[in-house]
């Protein structure tokens, strides 16, 4: 029977190379580099779960700051906290910053700031929390329409009332047993009584600046003529005195 001499490439520790221990090591170094290779495979798999894991979690971990320090009254502060979110592209609730931004412009009466943010709140807005973000908005034009008011400007105040009944009436689908429905049918007819009496008091101006005119025309012609007969008493007195002393009488003098 034939003997045959072992497979060098079993047996030679030569065969792979100084330093090695034959096939065991080899595979061990194989597998090596495929977990290298995998490694580099879901390298970046790892990276964009850590970005979303960020997205996730970066604005609830700005949210609850910015949310206390509105509640102690440090508006601007939060304001800015919410920014920042705005400027990150929130991907989680895109429009909760706006609508947390348009709460402290509010708060701090700029309205019109606050209708700004909130009507892009609104477009971002899922469809179970738009009446949320309506009735911040329609309260902030109604805000508007006061200020107006108060300083008598009165057709401009109709026109932003105007804006806060269109925004009540968009809401009609709102669940009126939801505190943001019925907040919205409190309002409708407490915007509607505004524009009656702003409509009211515009109509009272006008009716006043219309009188203005004729009441300062008959005063000036008043004036006119207690000017007129003051000249005419007056000329009658020189006129007199004149025929005292220079011994003419009915001498007519002109009122000027």
């Amino acid at each position: 029977m034939t003997r045959l001499s072992p497979d060098p490439t079993e047996t030679d520790p030569a065969r792979f190379g100084p330093g090695t221990n034959g096939p065991r090591e080899a595979a061990t170094r194989a597998r090596r580099r495929r977990r290298a290779k995998y490694l580099l495979w879901s390298l970046p798999v790892v990276i964009l779960l850590l970005v979303v894991a960020t997205k996730l979690m970066g604005p609830a971990i700005v949210n609850q700051p910015a949310l206390d320090r509105f509640d102690s009254g440090a508006y601007e502060s939060a304001g800015e906290s919410w920014t920042s979110l705005i400027e990150g592209d929130n991907i989680v609730e895109p429009y909760l910053p706006w609508f947390n931004r348009g709460d402290s412009l509010a708060a701090r009466e700029d309205y019109t700031a606050a209708v700004d943010d909130f009507e892009r709140a609104l477009e971002l807005a899922p469809a179970d929390r738009a009446c949320d973000v309506r009735v911040n908005l329609a309260l902030s034009w109604e805000s508007l329409g006061d200020i107006y008011v108060a300083g008598g400007y009165f057709q401009g105040a109709i026109q932003l009332y105007e804006q806060a009944k269109a925004v009540i009436a968009e809401g009609e689908d709102c669940d009126p047993l939801e505190p943001s429905g019925q907040a919205l049918a409190e309002a409708g007819p407490r915007v509607q009584a505004k524009i009656d009496q702003s409509e009211q008091l515009r109509d009272a101006l006008e009716q006043q600046q219309g009188e203005g005119p004729g009441t300062q025309q008959e005063q000036l012609d008043q004036l006119g003529q207690q000017e007129q007969q003051s000249e005419q008493e007056k000329a009658t007195g020189d006129a007199a005195d004149r025929g005292e002393e220079g011994g003419q009488s009915g001498y007519t003098e002109k009122p000027w």
